[in-house]
C-alpha cells in the first residue's frame, strides 16, 4: 500500500510516517518545511517538499496513492493569522483529489471540536476563550468538509487527540512546552487538569482505525489524566531543572494572554506570550479512559515513558 503523509516533518506526521513503515507502507513524505528534518532522518522513505497552497500541488502529491492522511492543515496561530482564508480552500481541494482516485483518507483534527465530558456551568470560560480565538472555528468548519464529504462516499477517518508529547517534534522552542520547560521559559503552571498522551499512540490508532475502516465520525484520543503542576513538576524533575515558582488560575492565563496579545496586535508587535496555548490548557478537564483505543486493542503507555523519550529527543536535536 502507498500512503502519502501530508506534514510528515510535524510531530504528529512524522510518528505516522513511522507507524506506517512500521506496518510495511510505502511511504511518501510531503512536507514544506526548510532546513534540517533530523526526524526523517535515517527513514526509508520518498521525501516530496513542496508548497501546498501552490496550485495543483496537492493533486500532484495524492496521485498514485492509495493512502492520504492529512497532518498539515493550516490553523491561525495567533489572533490575527488570516489562515481561514486558505486554510478552507485548501481542504476543498484536497478532498476533491482525493475523491477521485478514491483513496482512503485520514485527517488529523483536534479535541476542541467535540463535546465535553462536563456542562459544568463555569465552563462558560472556556467557551468563551474558544470564540474569541479564531483557531477554534477554523478546526471545526475543516473538520465539518471532511464530514461532508465522508457522506458524499469518501473514505474518511477523523481523530481528535487531545495534548501529544514525546519524540520527533522539530517546532521551534516557543511552541513546545517541554523544551520551554527546561529552559526556564515558563513562568509558572496552570490550575487545571490536563489530558495527555503519546504521539505515538496517536499513529497507532489512526492507522488501526483506517485499517479497520471506521470511516464518518470523529474519534476521541485520550490518554492519561494529570494536573498542569504535577506534569510540570514532573518534567522537571526528570529534565534536572528547577519547577517554575507560580502557580496562575488558568482562566487569568487565558484571558490575560489573549488581551496582550490583542494589545500587541494593534500595535503591530509580537507578543512574548501567545494566546492559544494557555487557551487549549482551558479547554482540557478529567476524560474517561479512550473508548477508541479499548476498541483497537491499543495500550496507552505510561507517561514516564513518554516523557523520558521526549526529553531524550530534545536534546539530542539540541532544542534544551
Amino acid at each position: 500500500m502507498k500512503a502519502l503523509v501530508l506534514g510528515a516533518t510535524g510531530h504528529i506526521g512524522n510518528a505516522v510516517v513511522r507507524e506506517l513503515l512500521e506496518r510495511d507502507y510505502e511511504v511518501t513524505a510531503a512536507y514544506r518545511r526548510a532546513g534540517p528534518r533530523p526526524n526523517l532522518e535515517g527513514l526509508h522513505i520518498h521525501c516530496w517538499p513542496g508548497d501546498q497552497f501552490v496550485p495543483g500541488q496537492l493533486e500532484e502529491w495524492v496521485e498514485g496513492h492509495d493512502v492520504v492522511i492529512d497532518a498539515a492543515a493550516p490553523f491561525p496561530a495567533n489572533l490575527f493569522d488570516r489562515a481561514e482564508y486558505y486554510a478552507e480552500r485548501r481542504m476543498c481541494e484536497l478532498l476533491d483529489s482525493v475523491l477521485r482516485r478514491d483513496c482512503r483518507f485520514a485527517y488529523v483534527s483536534a479535541f476542541t471540536t467535540l463535546k465535553r465530558p462536563s456542562e459544568k456551568m463555569e465552563d462558560w470560560g472556556a467557551r468563551l476563550a474558544m470564540r474569541m480565538h479564531p483557531y477554534f472555528a477554523l478546526k471545526q468548519r475543516t473538520e465539518d468538509l471532511v464530514m461532508a464529504a465522508a457522506r458524499d462516499g469518501l473514505r474518511a477517518v477523523i481523530v481528535n487527540p487531545t495534548m501529544c508529547l514525546g519524540p520527533w517534534d522539530i517546532h521551534d522552542r516557543e511552541l513546545s512546552l517541554i523544551p520551554r520547560l527546561l529552559c526556564g521559559e515558563v513562568p509558572g503552571a496552570v490550575r487545571q487538569i490536563l489530558n495527555v498522551l503519546d504521539v505515538r499512540e496517536v499513529a497507532q490508532g489512526l492507522i488501526a482505525a483506517l485499517e479497520a475502516e471506521l470511516y464518518g465520525r470523529p474519534m476521541l484520543l485520550s490518554g492519561h489524566n494529570i494536573s498542569a503542576q504535577n506534569l510540570f513538576t514532573w518534567i522537571c524533575e526528570l529534565g534536572g531543572v528547577v519547577m517554575p515558582p507560580l502557580t496562575l488560575p488558568t482562566f487569568a492565563t487565558a484571558f490575560a494572554s489573549l488581551a496582550l496579545e490583542a494589545v500587541m496586535g494593534v500595535a503591530n508587535s509580537d507578543t512574548p506570550i501567545k494566546s492559544l496555548a494557555p487557551i487549549l490548557m482551558y479547554q482540557h478537564e478529567w476524560m474517561p479512559p479512550c473508548a477508541a483505543f479499548r476498541d483497537l486493542g491499543i495500550n496507552v503507555r505510561p507517561l514516564y515513558e513518554t516523557l523520558v523519550d521526549a526529553i531524550s529527543w530534545y536534546r539530542r536535536v539540541e532544542v534544551c
